[in-house]
């Protein structure tokens, strides 16, 4: 297929900074997905890491009243999402104890996920990932 074919699609969204709104993101990105054709593992993988990106972006980065910013971008089963806050460093990475509840999400996003990524900006930061629809049988055994 050349690349005068494919078809950039995008969508945007945005939830309040409140752990209430997690559940919310995920029937946004559900809806969307389902809606671009996506009605498989990858797209449930998808909707995963929209919720690890969100949760953290809630707990980790954004004040009282603050928003939470989505964007999905897909062309041809290639999907990248990307959630910004308002803080633009990095943070403090935890390291989770064996028995902890929390320190895990970004490690989940990091094997269900194609690639991702930070991009710092002056005013926020963006954490993207990056997930192909259709990925081979051998690269999914092996995450």
């Amino acid at each position: 297929m050349d690349a005068s074919s494919k078809r950039l699609r995008v969508w945007c969204g945005a939830v309040p900074a409140s752990p209430a709104s997690v559940c919310l993101a995920r029937r946004q990105v559900t809806a969307q997905l389902r809606q671009w054709g996506w009605n498989n593992t990858r797209a449930d993988d998808l909707v995963l890491v929209c919720s690890e990106l969100v949760t953290n972006a809630i707990i980790h980065a954004s004040g009282p009243g603050a928003d939470v910013h989505m964007r999905m971008q897909e062309i041809d089963g290639d999907c990248r999402i990307e959630v910004w806050d308002q803080r633009p460093d990095l943070g403090l990475r935890n390291r989770s104890s064996p028995e902890g509840v929390h320190g895990r999400g970004l490690l989940m996003v990091k094997e269900l996920a194609d690639d991702m990524g930070v991009v710092k900006r002056k005013d926020r930061k963006v954490v993207w990932a990056r997930v192909v629809a259709d990925r081979p049988a051998q690269q999914e055994a092996a995450a």
